[in-house]
C-alpha cells in the first residue's frame, strides 16, 4: 500500500511483520524447490467445494434467534491450509454477479469465518435477507413475521492471501421467518478520500460532499493521474480500499482495478467519484459508481431548468486548469450542479461571495441561494462566463 509511511511505527510494525514472514517460511520453500523434493506442498486450484444442506427446520430469525448452521469440506488444495471464508446469501438458487447495468442478485455476510461449521449471526443474516425480501417485494408492507426460502453458498480464499478463490455448491433453507432489523450503526454522515493524486500523496484527506436529503451519499469531483491510487474513510486515517466496495459502477471507462486493497485508475482525467454506503448488519457495505465530469448551468441565465448538452462546462486537460461555461444569455441568479443518478439539485453549488465554491449538502435552498444569505446568491448578466478550479476550490464570474 502506498500509504505505509502514514500509517506510524504501530501499523509499520504490522505490515512488516508478515513481509518478514513471508520472507522466512519462503526461503525453506525455495531450498526445497531446488533439492527437487516430492513432498513440496503444490497448491491445486479447486474450483469448488462441499457445503453440506443444513437441518430442515423453521428458522426464526427475530424472537427465536434461531442459528443457522453450515457445514462445509475444505477445498481440495492438496494440503491442509488456513482457509477463510465469506457467506453468500440470496433468495433464488442462481447466483448472479453483479455487472455495470444491474446489482448482484446476492449478498455477502459481513462477517468471515475461518472454520469449516459456520454458526451464522441471527441478526445480522435477518438483516440481509430482509434486505433481499423487500427488494423481491417492493409492494408488500410488512416484512416481519414473513417466511421465505434462502438459498446460501460459500466463497473460500487461504488466509492472509488471494490464493485458492472457490466457490462451494448452492444449499436450500426452505423456512427463514424474518425478524425486526435492528441495528447498532448508523450511516455515516462523513467521506473522505486520500490517495496518490489527492492533495499531498497520501497525506491529505479531502472531504466528500453530502447529496442533498440521501442519507450515506456522497461525491466528489477529482482528477487522477493515469495509474493513479485511492482509498476513502469515515473519517480520517481510515482506511478503506477496494476490498470494502460491494459493487463498482464505472460509468465513465476510468478502468478500476485492485492494486494491493487500494483502488487504482488506470485512465487519467477529472471523474465525479459518487460512493453510496448501506448498512450491512454490524458493518457498512459500500456501492463506488465512477461518472464523467459533467458540470451543467441550469435557471433563468439560460432559461433551461434541465441538463442541456448546450450549457455544459467544458472539462480542463489538468489538475490545475478550469472548467468553464458557455457564456450565459439572461439576467438572474446562477445554478450549477454536477450530473449522477439523481435529481439535479442534490448535487448543486455556488459560489460564495462570489469566490468560493459552496455545496449545497444538506443545507436548506427552497427559493433561491439568497436562503442562505445574500453572499451566497452569484447574480450573472448576458455575455457572461462562469470559471471553477475544483483543486483549489474557488470560482468566478468573467
Amino acid at each position: 500500500m502506498k500509504a505505509i509511511n502514514l500509517l506510524g511505527a504501530s501499523n509499520m510494525k504490522k505490515i512488516l511483520f508478515p513481509i518478514l514472514l513471508l520472507v522466512g517460511c519462503g526461503l525453506p520453500l525455495l531450498t526445497a524447490c531446488n533439492t527437487d523434493r516430492d513432498d513440496n506442498p503444490t497448491l491445486h486450484e479447486a474450483e469448488t467445494f462441499v457445503l453440506e444442506t443444513p437441518e430442515d427446520n423453521v428458522y426464526d430469525l427475530g424472537a427465536g434467534q434461531d442459528t443457522i448452521v453450515l457445514n462445509c469440506v475444505q477445498p481440495a488444495y492438496g494440503f491442509t491450509a488456513a482457509t477463510t471464508y465469506s457467506v453468500q446469501v440470496s433468495l433464488n438458487e442462481s447466483f448472479v454477479d453483479a455487472t455495470e447495468e444491474s446489482e448482484a442478485n446476492y449478498k455477502t455476510l459481513s462477517t468471515t469465518y475461518t472454520s469449516t461449521s459456520i454458526a451464522l449471526k441471527p441478526e445480522e443474516l435477518n438483516m440481509v435477507v430482509v434486505d433481499l425480501w423487500k427488494q423481491a417485494n417492493p409492494e408488500a408492507d410488512a416484512y416481519i413475521g414473513a417466511v421465505t426460502p434462502v438459498y446460501f453458498r460459500l466463497a473460500a480464499v487461504i488466509t492472509g492471501s488471494e490464493l485458492g478463490n472457490s466457490v462451494s455448491n448452492v444449499v436450500k433453507v426452505s423456512q427463514v421467518k424474518l425478524g425486526e432489523v435492528v441495528s447498532t450503526i448508523e450511516l455515516p454522515e462523513e467521506m473522505y478520500l486520500v490517495g496518490s493524486s489527492i492533495g499531498t500523496a497520501w497525506g491529505t484527506w479531502q472531504p466528500m460532499v453530502s447529496v442533498n436529503g440521501l442519507a450515506g451519499e456522497f461525491w466528489s469531483m477529482v482528477y487522477f493521474d493515469a495509474g493513479a491510487e485511492f482509498k476513502f474513510g469515515k473519517f480520517e486515517q481510515d482506511w478503506n480500499g477496494y476490498s470494502k466496495i460491494h459493487q463498482f459502477k464505472d460509468n465513465a471507462g476510468a478502468g478500476l482495478s485492485d492494486s494491493g486493497d487500494n483502488i487504482k485508475v488506470s485512465k487519467g482525467g477529472w471523474y465525479i467519484v459518487y460512493l453510496v454506503a448501506e448498512v450491512n448488519g454490524e458493518d457498512y457495505q459500500y456501492t463506488l459508481s465512477f461518472y464523467k465530469p459533467d458540470v451543467y448551468v441550469l435557471g433563468s441565465t439560460v432559461g433551461d431548468w434541465n441538463y442541456n448538452e448546450a450549457y455544459k462546462f467544458s472539462v480542463p486537460e489538468d489538475k490545475n486548469g478550469s472548467f468553464v461555461s458557455p457564456t450565459l444569455t439572461a439576467t438572474g441568479e446562477v445554478r450549477m450542479c454536477i450530473k449522477a443518478d439523481t435529481d439535479w439539485w442534490r448535487l448543486e453549488f455556488t459560489l460564495k461571495d462570489g469566490a468560493t465554491i459552496f455545496y449545497r449538502e444538506n443545507n436548506a435552498v427552497n427559493n433561491g441561494w439568497t436562503d442562505l444569505g445574500a453572499e451566497y446568491s452569484l447574480t450573472a448578466n448576458p455575455g457572461q462566463k462562469i470559471s471553477l478550479n475544483f483543486t483549489e476550490g474557488t470560482g468566478f464570474l468573467n
